[in-house]
């Protein structure tokens, strides 16, 4: 909750710009100069809600799609990729970062929670994780050396030696996961898109659960439907990847796949 305005004889306040803001401001200035492709797509997720219907575990559907787009990336690691100059940094590991927002000295305030090895959690494992990150203690995130000294410096300096650091791959490998979970349909059930900041690769924007009529088996029926948006870096990965990647996580959603306890390999994609 954010902070009443304190009563003056003028009709305004001054407070200084939080902290975070900066941060986001920093990463709005850099997504200027990235070259997004993005795909909005909708999901039939009537398997998905059926499943968790019957489940005697808590799952967010936040969760499950942190879960299906892991096991996705884990068949697609050429967008689990990052840019780093001339040169790509590749992951060996399928980290997600998720968007949450949660209560930091009486602020609402956006943070970034990372689960690690999203392709191999459950649902479950995750919904937990995303709980104790919007809702649990306070925790003082890990900060590297760089990333201390940074935060001192002017704004426009600051930025410069980012983008610097961030093509070097040994640097740029330390930047958090390259892919990005957002969600709206906590604000709107209908669709948007995320700006694709750095460092992200692929950022996927969720939306609401909406019924519409389609054809179903050769029946037009009333379904339910997630609007997802799909916003990858045109620097690292091209549309024909792009376009494979998001048939393997239709594929993966519509079966719900991250709710079964077996996991997917690409013959189960046929």
């Amino acid at each position: 909750m954010a902070r009443p305005p304190v009563a003056t004889p003028h009709r305004y306040v001054v407070q200084p710009l939080p902290r975070y803001r900066e941060v986001v401001l920093d990463r709005l200035i850099g997504a200027a100069r990235r070259f997004p492709v993005h795909a909005l797509v909708e999901f039939d997720v009537g398997e998905a809600r059926s499943r968790l219907a019957v489940s005697d575990t808590p799952v967010s559907w936040t969760a499950f799609v942190i879960a299906t787009i892991g096991r996705a990336v884990a068949l697609h690691p050429e967008v689990n990729a990052r840019r780093a100059g001339h040169q790509v940094v590749l992951f060996s590991h399928v980290d997600l970062g998720a968007t949450v927002e949660r209560e930091l000295d009486g602020d609402v305030a956006l943070t970034v929670a990372t689960i690690r090895d999203a392709d191999q959690k459950s649902c479950a494992a995750i919904t937990e994780e995303l709980r104790r990150a919007k809702h649990g203690p306070d925790e003082e995130p890990e900060r590297t050396a760089l990333v201390t000294g940074l935060a001192h410096l002017p704004g426009p300096v600051r930025r410069t030696a980012i983008r610097l650091a961030g093509r070097r791959p040994r640097i740029a490998a330390t930047f958090g996961p390259a892919v990005g979970v957002t969600s709206l349909g906590m604000f709107s059930r209908g669709g948007g898109w995320a700006i694709p900041v750095p460092p992200l690769t692929l950022i996927a924007t969720v939306s609401g659960i909406i019924e519409r009529p389609v054809v179903h088996e050769g029946s037009i029926l009333i379904r339910p439907m997630l609007p997802l948006t799909l916003s990858f870096d045109h620097g690292v990965v091209d549309g024909a990847p792009a376009a494979r990647f998001v048939e393997t996580l239709r594929d993966l959603t519509e079966s719900a796949a991250a709710l079964t306890e077996s996991g997917v390999s690409p013959q189960d994609l046929g």
